[in-house]
Formats: structure tokens, C-alpha cells, sequence
């Protein structure tokens, strides 16, 4: 079961993930200073080299306390880049907080956190409880090369009651209608809805994916990681990939090959979010997935969905 740290100040509650240790000796490493400040370094992911650069010190002292905090628990390695000729390992805490539960504590049962589990997964879209992306979807007036009108409005609905259940609310309004942006609306991390003939941001960014959708195969989704091509309407693509507008931000792309295809998608990413963030089964480091919908009750409607890649 997840367990979060509640902050309350005034009326705001904020849900923090929390690691329960088991002994103190997890933590002796911290009274040092320095093995402090190594720590707080890795909320966000580093290597010990550029640490040790930042704090100017020996790398070999870094290593000291990474190697510590491994042999802890407090820290875990997300990713792995190389550099002249050797790769470099980047850590990061676990989780943003840590602390000991007493064997006699009492829970409060009644206490119901309402910020999902997911709500680190969606980072950086959704930061300290607030919404940090814009929301575009496409206008359902007929435009674009295709005259398109877009109908995934509603399956942004769904995606944003998701996210709301970990955001303060604030910051309104979050979402613009693909006709409505300009140059600088493309700056900061983006959420895209809907595919590349109805949402023409959409159809910007579409050729760089890594799964995208190809308007001149009979609307196909493509994969360049499995060269698998997916022609149900009832396939859709989640795909998250570095802003070509702006790149210390991010774009996540939720769209389907028809209507059916982006709710199949929206129904994965919220269903299934740490399966759609696991990264994709032909390359772990790319977060890129194909899912399809299925219409279980037999309404008409899709009501689930499964990763097929």
C-alpha cells in the first residue's frame, strides 16, 4: 500500500509520498552534514560527478554516501547516459519524505487521502499539487487541412477529473483549443488530446514521435521501436517526448487512430498509469505506448483498455 506525509496549513491538505523506514540506522548517514546535502541533491535525478562538481568536493565522497543510501533504501537509479567514453548513473530519493511508524501508532481510518498514487508518474505535468501544464484539444468547428471537428473533448473531461484528484484546482482556465494557440502558447509542458487530423498541435508534433499516426498509410498507428503498424479505430497512443518548442519541458500526447482510439487511451492512462509509464517493452527508456479499447458491457462504448505495447 502507498503512504503519503499530510501537511495541513489552513484549509490546503497536501499528500506527500513517504518511505517508513524500519530502523534508525537508515538514517545515521544524515547526520553528517555533507551526507545531507548529498541527499537533498538527489530529489531530482543526478550522477555523482556533476554533485560532487556542484558541492565542490572529491567524487569519491559522493560515491561514499550514494553507496550508503543504496545500501538503505533511500535512493534508486532512474536512468543511465553516457558520457566521453564511460556511462554516468543517475540517482534519485525514492520518495520526497522519510520517517519511522511507531509498532503501537494509531490510524485514523477514517482519514481518506484523496491524491492518487500516480501523482509522481505525472510529473513534471502535475507539480506540488498544481497543474503545470496547459491542456490543448482540438476545436470541434471544422478546421485544419482535413476540416476535421474534434469530439475527444469529452475524453479530456475524464482526463482532467484524473488529474484533479492530486491538484489544488487553481490556476484555471487549464486547457485551449488547438485554434486558439499561438507561438508562445507552445513554451512549458504540454497535454495534447486527440489525434493529428482533428488537434493540429497535434499534427505538429506527430511525425516525431516515436508511435505516431500515419495519415498516409489508410491512418495507421506506427511503431518505429516494435515496425508494427495498429489499423483498429479502436487504437490509441500515449507518448511523452521533450518539447521541440522548448526544451527543459515536455509533451504528452494521448490521441487514437478515431474517437474510440484516444478514449482507449485516456482509460489506459488512468487505469493502468505506472504500465503506460513503465516506459515501452521494445525500449524501456522511451515512454511510448499502443493500447486498444474494448467495449466489455456491449454499450457501444469503450469502457477498457490494454497495453499492447
Amino acid at each position: 500500500m502507498d503512504k503519503h506525509f499530510l501537511l495541513s496549513s489552513g484549509k490546503k491538505q497536501t499528500a506527500i509520498p513517504i518511505s517508513l523506514l524500519d530502523s534508525p540506522e537508515a538514517l545515521k548517514n544524515l547526520t553528517s552534514g555533507l551526507g545531507w546535502r548529498i541527499l537533498q541533491e538527489l530529489a531530482e535525478p543526478g550522477c555523482p560527478m556533476d554533485i560532487a562538481k556542484k558541492l565542490g568536493i572529491h567524487e569519491q565522497k559522493v560515491y561514499y554516501y550514494i553507496n550508503k543510501f543504496k545500501a538503505a533504501k533511500l535512493i534508486r537509479e532512474v536512468k543511465r547516459e553516457r558520457r566521453h567514453g564511460t556511462m554516468a548513473v543517475f540517482y534519485q530519493t525514492k520518495d520526497y519524505a522519510f520517517g519511522f511508524k511507531m509498532a503501537r501508532t494509531p490510524v485514523k481510518t477514517e482519514l481518506k487521502i484523496s491524491s492518487p498514487r500516480h501523482a509522481r508518474l505525472m510529473e513534471p505535468f502535475v507539480s506540488e499539487g498544481k497543474l503545470n501544464s496547459k491542456i490543448i484539444v482540438g476545436s470541434p468547428d471544422p478546421h485544419g487541412p482535413w476540416k476535421a471537428r474534434a469530439s475527444d473533448s469529452c475524453c479530456a473531461i475524464d482526463f482532467a477529473l484524473f488529474l484533479g484528484a492530486f491538484t489544488d484546482g487553481t490556476g484555471t482556465p487549464n486547457y485551449k483549443l488547438d485554434t486558439e494557440i499561438r507561438e508562445k502558447d507552445l513554451k512549458g509542458n504540454l497535454i495534447l488530446i486527440g489525434g493529428p487530423t482533428a488537434n493540429m498541435i497535434t499534427n505538429k508534433v506527430n511525425s516525431k514521435l516515436p508511435i505516431h499516426i500515419d495519415l498516409k498509410n489508410d491512418v495507421k498507428i506506427f511503431s518505429t521501436l516494435s515496425k508494427k503498424s495498429y489499423a483498429e479505430d479502436e487504437n490509441g497512443l500515449i507518448v511523452s517526448i521533450q518539447n521541440p518548442w522548448d526544451k527543459k519541458s515536455r509533451i504528452l500526447v494521448v490521441a487514437g487512430k478515431r474517437f474510440q482510439g484516444t478514449r482507449a487511451a485516456i482509460i489506459a492512462l488512468i487505469t493502468k498509469a505506472e504500465k503506460v509509464f513503465s516506459g515501452n517493452k521494445y525500449e524501456k527508456s522511451v515512454n511510448a505506448k499502443v493500447v486498444r479499447g474494448y467495449d466489455m458491457d456491449g454499450d457501444g462504448i469503450i469502457d477498457s483498455a490494454d497495453i499492447l505495447e
